[in-house]
């Protein structure tokens, strides 16, 4: 029997594996749905919006074998490790100012 992507999440035991499992299904909905964004993803398994941001960064960390963000005891112990400046850039939306 195959596994939906909300019941794997559910039997992921910790951070990491729940980080690279929400990373994953995004990027799969991205591959297969054009118009897929955060808050799709968000809805469908059930979790805010910013959980799955902050997953996506992580998994992107893990990816890139960030051996701080992979030995963190914790999620929050993991946020914590993230480059601030980036983490702060990544949220805030660049303002233009119009040719004056």
């Amino acid at each position: 029997m195959n596994q939906t992507f909300q019941e794997k999440y559910a039997e992921c035991k910790t951070w990491q594996e729940k980080s690279t499992l929400i990373s994953l299904y995004h990027t799969l909905m991205l591959v297969k749905y054009s118009d897929w964004i955060i808050h799709d993803t968000a809805l469908h398994f059930r979790v805010s919006v910013g959980l799955v941001s902050e997953n996506i960064r992580l998994a992107k960390e893990i990816d890139n074998n960030n051996k701080k963000i992979i030995d963190a005891k914790t999620r929050e112990e993991a946020l914590k490790l993230l480059d601030k400046r980036r983490y702060i850039s990544d949220r805030i939306p660049t303002v233009y100012k119009e040719d004056e």
